[in-house]
């Protein structure tokens, strides 16, 4: 089993990478690669995001029918052709279904991912790969921010095909490990997909959406979700536009922030395990929502001070990042009706993937009112999520309430 989790955890770091390195890559190789405008680009790439997100609840209860390695091996093919096509799409509508085809194969790993981790793991135990997971995921986001400065000075489209292409071999080799699990043979292979059908058989739509407790969970999590994506989002535009400061700043705050998280998360963990996913989910929402407040004077400050503010809040919100990411995902998984687990993941990862979808225009929205209401509105939103959470707490005691064994780091 000890090796099972090894091969799984090194397949889904793989992915992790690769997904982390698109992200800020993404926008750069359109407009430099492939000669689009950058309002174009942006634009595809959203809508493509926005309806991949449909194929969730499809995903969800595909997993509970065929079992989540199944669904992980086809994710993975399924970003495979997806991002082997990019370096041929010229125009949007090109680009929307190439982004919703990449999208549909996150779903299906996202969906299936924590699942598959909790039948590999107990306890804390899934706290501490997701952790793990979560390292590769910022990972390549840093990688993918340091190669956007580079990047942009190189003039041939093959540099920049070079890396949609690279991305498609390693989801080829987290494909592999994955399917080639050891323990996993045909036979019992056939065996999980039978054991997820008769799952399938008492687990329904019904059990899911009809379960207060865990579809409270899904609601309160869209609140740390939302200050996730938020927290670096408006920073650029904040202190060029707001503060006339130099660019560095944001740069700093952000890179600042990719290195805590990649080096402190599983000490983090490691250091949660004696409590209960409450207190880690409680003072992960304390964190976020001390670091937004104190940005909300940070228009009405000198410059040296905005800047301090701004470095400060950077290291609270990565802290509060690393408590609640792989926190909550082992909760939801923890919490999830027994025989519907797919169908309850594919509704938990939608706490992730409408806050992140919608979170640019509700930004924008905000921003122009004034920078006070953008970060008093995330403040107010990141302390609601506290008295929630105490009440979830004696709805999910096995998920929320009881404290797990001790993981070392």
């Amino acid at each position: 089993m000890l090796r099972n989790r090894r091969i799984f955890l090194a397949a889904t770091l793989i992915d992790a990478l690769g997904s982390g390195l698109w992200v800020p890559f993404a926008l750069l190789f359109l407009v430099h690669g492939q000669g689009m405008g950058l309002l174009d680009a942006g634009t595809s790439l959203s809508t493509g995001a926005l309806l991949a997100l449909v194929t969730g609840p499809a995903t969800g209860a595909a997993m509970d029918r065929f079992g989540p390695r199944a669904l992980l091996v086809t994710g993975n093919v399924v970003r495979i052709a997806a991002f082997a096509a990019y370096p041929l799409v010229h125009t949007s509508w090109q680009v929307i279904v190439v982004s919703v085809v990449a999208g549909f194969g996150d779903r299906l790993f996202w969906t299936c991912n924590a699942p598959m981790v909790a039948r590999l793991t107990s306890g804390r135990e899934t706290d501490r790969m997701l952790a793990t997971q979560t390292v590769g995921r910022f990972a390549g986001a840093g990688v993918g921010a340091a190669a956007t400065a580079v990047l942009p000075t190189i003039t041939s489209p093959w540099a920049f095909h070079l890396l949609a292409y690279v991305n498609a071999a390693s989801f080829a080799v987290a494909a592999a490990l994955i399917a080639l699990l050891p323990s996993l043979s045909r036979e019992s292979d056939h065996q999980e997909a039978a054991l997820s059908r008769e799952s399938a058989a008492s687990g329904s739509w019904r059990a899911v959406l009809g379960n207060r407790a865990f579809t409270g969970f899904c609601v309160t999590h869209m609140a740390f979700t939302l200050a996730s994506a938020s927290k670096f989002a408006v920073l650029p535009i904040v202190v060029r536009d707001l503060l006339h400061g130099p660019q560095w700043i944001a740069g700093a705050a952000i890179t600042l922030g990719t290195v805590v998280v990649v080096t402190a998360q599983r000490p983090i963990v490691a250091l949660l395990a004696h409590r209960s996913r409450t207190a880690a989910l409680v003072g992960s929402a304390a964190l976020f929502a001390i670091s937004f407040a104190l940005l909300i004077p940070v228009e009405l400050v000198p410059l040296r001070v905005a800047t301090g503010l701004i470095l400060v809040t950077s290291l609270g919100f990565s802290v509060a990042e690393a408590m609640f990411g792989p926190t909550g995902t082992a909760a939801a998984a923890a919490a999830a009706p027994p025989g519907a687990e797919g169908r309850a993941s594919s509704i938990f990862q939608l706490s992730w993937g409408l806050p992140i979808a919608l979170a640019p225009g509700l930004l924008a929205a905000l921003l122009s009112a004034g920078n006070a209401l953008t970060w008093s509105v995330l403040t107010l939103t990141c302390v609601a999520a506290i008295p929630a959470l105490l009440v979830l707490r004696k709805k999910l005691p096995a998920a929320l309430r009881e404290p797990s064994p001790t993981v070392a780091a």
